[in-house]
Order: structure tokens, then sequence, then C-alpha cells
């Protein structure tokens, strides 16, 4: 019960943009697994607790180690857990300015998001498009965000703002973020 309480803190950190407290904490949950006797009986802890490692790496900008987290493993994550695995990838991608591989990822097939995963998955493949400047089809992986959200958040939940501000930037005809120069070292 402890591990779930912790993760529930993580997640809450999560959602109060604290990255780097829910860094520590989801550090320290990963510690306490590798201690314990019964792997099987934790695994879907561990998943949790990588899933919010990388979003607070996410969320301090520091997307490569998001992506290795991601990327590391999303082969052994199932279900929402998969979802959520996949969508970081997509993000860890798209903030690295790896626009097209983030757009082939978010088309992988991957089990259905949970309710409280709402609209993550369409916000990153519209940031992926309008990175590619393929502005009609963010648009409408915009709308389709946004109406997720609308349909399955709380009113008041954040995503919804923020898949409402990502379509008012993309009908507004913001520019998208620059690709770094070759010799950046992206990759």
């Amino acid at each position: 019960m402890l591990l779930v309480a912790r993760t529930n803190r993580a997640v809450v950190l999560l959602g109060e943009e604290q990255y780097a407290e829910a860094e520590a904490e989801a550090s320290d949950i990963l510690r306490e697994v590798t201690r314990l006797a019964r792997p099987t009986q934790i695994a879907e802890h561990e998943m949790s607790a990588l899933a919010c490692l990388a979003e607070a790496f996410c969320g301090q900008g520091r997307f490569e180690e998001a992506e290795a987290v991601a990327r590391g493993n999303l082969p052994r994550a199932t279900g929402n857990r998969a979802a959520s695995l996949r969508c970081l990838l997509v993000r860890s991608l798209n903030g690295q300015n790896r626009y097209e591989e983030a757009l082939a990822e978010s088309q992988q097939p991957t089990p259905a998001a949970s309710r409280a995963g709402s609209g993550q998955s369409a916000m990153a493949a519209a940031a992926a498009l309008h990175g590619l400047n393929r502005r009609e089809e963010a648009e409408a992986s915009a709308r389709q965000a946004l109406e997720e959200c609308r349909r399955f958040l709380h009113p008041t939940h954040p995503r919804i703002s923020e898949a409402q501000e990502l379509l008012a930037g993309l009908t507004a005809g913001d520019q998208p973020p620059e690709t770094p120069d070759a010799d950046a070292g992206s990759s």
C-alpha cells in the first residue's frame, strides 16, 4: 500500500508541475521496488514509477532521458502503461525536435489510453505535425484531443485548457518551434 501511496504522490507532484520532486519520488520508488522479494507482484508499481520519471524528465526539459526511460521500458509495458509510455516517447521526441520520428511513433499500434490519459496522444501527435509544418493535420489532431478531453475529463481538468491553447495557437498560425542545426547533435 505504501508503494501505491507514493506513486500517487508522484502523480500529484507532476500535476502540480513540481517535476524535480516527482523525479525524486519516482526514483525512490524504483529503488524500493528493487529491494522487494516478489518482483512479479510489483511490476505495475515499477511501470507507474517509470512513467512518472519519464514525465518528470519531460517537464524539466530533459527529453533525452525521458526518451531512454520510455523507449527502454515500452517493450514490456502492457495496456494503459504502454499507451502512457508511447505518448511520453512521442513527447520526448517532440522536445528534441525529432518530429518525423515522433509522428512515426505516434502512429504505432498501442492500446487505448485510460480515461485519465484522454487527449494526450492526440496532443503529442498534433505537436509533431505542427513541427513538420502540416498545419491542417495538426489542427485536426488538436481538435480530436480537445474532443477526447471534453468527453472524458472533468470540465476543470488542466488538459482541456492545454488542448484549447494548442488548437488556438494552431488556428492563429503560430510558427512551429525551430529545428536545431544539424551540427547541434540532436539525434
